[in-house]
């Protein structure tokens, strides 16, 4: 990374995490800085689509087996399956 274009940031570790963040380091040649900026890397790219991005709530519907998307796939998309659609009288 260009450290002209990184941005400093002070956090406070648990010492667990200190620990391991050390260890890491030691283990695999790094810096501490470097082992923390991968870590958090990681966790953007998993938590990246949790916003609610309709394009990839489709994916649920794969994920979740849903055999009539074409035909009701406003329901897969924004509503529980267990919610009851109709409308009362």
């Amino acid at each position: 990374m260009d450290n002209e274009k990184m941005i400093r940031k002070q956090i406070y570790l648990e010492p667990e995490q200190n620990k391991l963040v050390k260890q890491l380091s030691a283990r695999f040649g790094k810096t501490e800085a470097e082992i923390i900026r991968e870590a958090i890397d990681d966790y953007l790219i998993h938590h990246r689509g949790e916003e609610g991005d309709p394009l990839l709530e489709l994916a649920g519907v794969v994920k979740n087996h849903i055999t009539d998307g074409s035909t009701s796939h406003d329901e897969a998309i924004y509503f529980d399956k267990k919610e009851d659609l109709h409308e009362k009288k």
